[in-house]
């Protein structure tokens, strides 16, 4: 993570995924106008806020 310089107290992560999942995100983000950034953030702002937890195993 590093410090965002376009607000204060705010940080910018970047990630890494399979391109099928970036398409997709991508092709969603499209279809409401929306930038691919502002898109994840909307819905991983709608997530935390739901309380609801992750159950991860693995592969």
């Amino acid at each position: 993570m590093t410090t965002n310089p376009i607000g204060k107290g705010t940080k910018t992560i970047g990630i890494n995924m399979n391109a099928k999942m970036a398409k997709e995100l991508n092709s969603r983000a499209e279809s409401m106008h929306l930038s691919v950034s502002k898109y994840c953030k909307i819905i991983l702002q709608q997530w935390v806020e739901s309380g609801n937890k992750l159950n991860l195993t693995e592969k």
